[in-house]
């Protein structure tokens, strides 16, 4: 029974991988993380997801001594086909490790799902080193991105459903939540609109050919799931190749739009809060300067 069980295990990651190769924007996240990860050979990494254990497995390539925290009970189902060791759930915004653990934290969205998730943020910093390093990747609020909301509740894909706490975040707010802890060389933006919307789609016939998240394979996979992956990846297979095109697009898009995901590399510091400067009539800064004509004393 055991041997059948891991076979059937070793099926699951196997069907997995062949869909994870036909699927742009998995790939364009994977690339992005990994390249803003850098070297983590001789280090110790906390992995926090959603549950696409082909990303967390390929994170693993290149060495480095890993941990991984699902974000729910089904990603944490998910990731048990993928992961040797032992993966725990997430608990609300609190991480079960001691102060200064980890050289790296790779948060693969999550951020969206935190209630508090400048909690969450802070968390991160309280088990990362020093000199530790947090590797973020989020949904950028756009008008079709996840903030779009019309298109994806057509598709059965809206935030609400798919149980987050916010739609994603615009690039200030992105910045807002990470800036009293970690300071942020870089980021990355991809996946325009020439790849979000024909992708958005795809994934929603996806998931209801696998009648539900296909990247998500539950706990007792059996033969009703083989049978879904053969038909999503005949469905992935012949849409691959116009995927394929219009991620050629991909570079001459992002010079004219932003990109409906973000990935983040950061560096941690002190951390210390920095709240925006209020004045007594309650104005910030920036709104009474805005209400002020410049360069006169004149009260009008």
């Amino acid at each position: 029974m055991k041997a059948m069980d891991k076979n059937l295990s070793n099926e699951v990651v196997r069907w997995q991988e062949k869909l994870f190769k036909r699927s742009i924007r998995r790939q364009m996240k994977l690339r992005k993380i990994k390249r803003l990860l850098g070297v983590v050979s001789n280090q110790r990494a906390l992995e926090i997801c959603a549950g696409d254990g082909v990303i967390s497995e390929q994170l693993r390539v290149d060495g480095g001594s890993w941990t991984t925290l699902a974000a729910t009970a089904e990603a944490q189902a998910a990731l048990g086909y993928f992961l040797k060791e032992e993966v725990t759930v997430l608990q609300n915004e609190t991480i079960e490790a001691p102060d200064q653990s980890f050289d790296v934290v790779v948060v693969v969205d999550v951020l969206e799902r935190m209630r508090d998730d400048r909690a969450f943020i802070k968390e991160c910093h309280r088990v990362l080193k020093t000199d530790g390093r947090l590797i973020i990747s989020v949904a950028r609020k756009t008008i079709f991105g996840q903030g779009g909301g019309l298109l994806r509740s057509i598709a059965g894909l809206s935030w609400r459903r798919r149980g987050l706490e916010r739609p994603g975040y615009s690039a200030r707010e992105f910045f807002d939540v990470l800036k009293d802890g970690f300071d942020v060389p870089e980021t990355e933006s991809y996946s325009t609109c020439c790849i979000e919307i024909p992708g958005l789609l795809c994934e929603s016939l996806a998931n209801k050919l696998a009648r539900g998240p296909y990247n998500l394979p539950p706990e007792n996979a059996g033969t009703e799931e083989f049978y879904h992956y053969t038909k999503l990846n005949a469905f992935a297979t012949l849409v691959y190749p116009l995927m394929w095109l219009f991620s050629r697009l991909e570079g001459v898009f992002l010079f004219v739009m932003p990109g409906h995901n973000m990935v983040a590399k950061t560096k941690r510091r002190v951390w210390r809060e920095r709240r925006t400067p209020i004045l007594i009539d309650g104005r910030s800064i920036a709104e009474a300067a805005l209400n002020t004509k410049i360069g006169t004393a004149a009260p009008f």
